[in-house]
């Protein structure tokens, strides 16, 4: 019963994230699909199918259980900046929160969350996580650093932060080099920019640095997106359509795709 239940409330937060974020907007692209498969951006932005394979109801769970630990997150910011601009409602008699007087060295910090960015030029738009303005050095020339929070499990977690061979963010670096580029137009500079991962099962954080470099990548990887499906439909191709082998088991458009047998 609880299953079910928590199934449907799930389907209809995710349906209304949905029409909230992309209806009207259909021939965008999504910017956190960077990196991924070209045919699936496709399906999605230029032939706007309608999915196939949506997602079932462990996968609905996972994905539920990242958006309330983006929201937590994201909160216990917005709750910090509240406290440094005065807008808290904290009485005048009590007590300054034991939160404002650990945190003084943050004092200086904005914090923005979850806004809209596009690049206009490559029919890109996106919602970012966290994106920081530091202004301990300067009142008007702040650092700029940008957040990108992701929920792993302790599988993926171990091949990331491997200490004999750790493997790069991929996708994740391409979608934060998306965020920045649309950022860096938007505000000037982007200074730095992190994937801010959160371990599901044992609820370890750990920031992991990402190269500014990616920002150029995303604005090769957008190009070439543009440019390929203003010719049709991409090929097969492994590498790009899809990027990795396992992917098309998980893609909501695999039964309209039908990528053959060996993927």
């Amino acid at each position: 019963m609880f299953e079910e239940i928590y199934h449907e409330y799930l389907t209809y937060k995710n349906e209304e994230n949905r029409k909230k974020r992309y209806v009207g907007n259909e021939d965008w692209y999504h910017a956190s699909g960077a990196g991924l498969c070209s045919r699936k951006l496709y399906y999605e932005s230029v032939e706007k199918a309608e999915p196939t394979n949506p997602p079932n109801k462990k996968s609905l769970r996972i994905m539920g259980l990242g958006t309330i630990v983006h929201e937590d997150i994201q909160n216990a910011l917005l709750y910090y900046n509240n406290i440094y601009n005065n807008i808290s409602h904290v009485k005048e008699k009590e007590e300054i929160p034991s939160y404002k007087k650990k945190n003084a060295e943050f004092k200086d910090i904005k914090f923005i969350i979850e806004e809209e960015v596009t690049i206009p030029s490559f029919k890109v738009r996106g919602f970012f996580d966290v994106f920081s303005q530091d202004f301990s050095a300067s009142s008007t020339d702040p650092f700029n650093r940008l957040y990108d929070i992701k929920t792993i499990g302790n599988y993926q977690w171990g091949i990331r932060f491997s200490k004999a061979k750790p493997v790069e963010g991929g996708h994740h670096y391409m979608q934060l080099g998306t965020y920045g580029l649309a950022l860096k137009e938007k505000y000037g500079t982007v200074d730095s920019m992190s994937l801010l991962y959160y371990n599901k099962d044992n609820s370890v954080m750990r920031e992991s640095v990402v190269p500014l470099t990616y920002m150029g990548q995303a604005k090769r990887y957008w190009h070439t997106i543009n440019e390929e499906h203003a010719k049709g439909l991409p090929q097969f191709r492994l590498g790009t359509s899809p990027v990795h082998k396992w992917v098309c088991n998980y893609c909501q458009f695999k039964d309209h795709c039908k990528p053959p047998a060996v993927y």
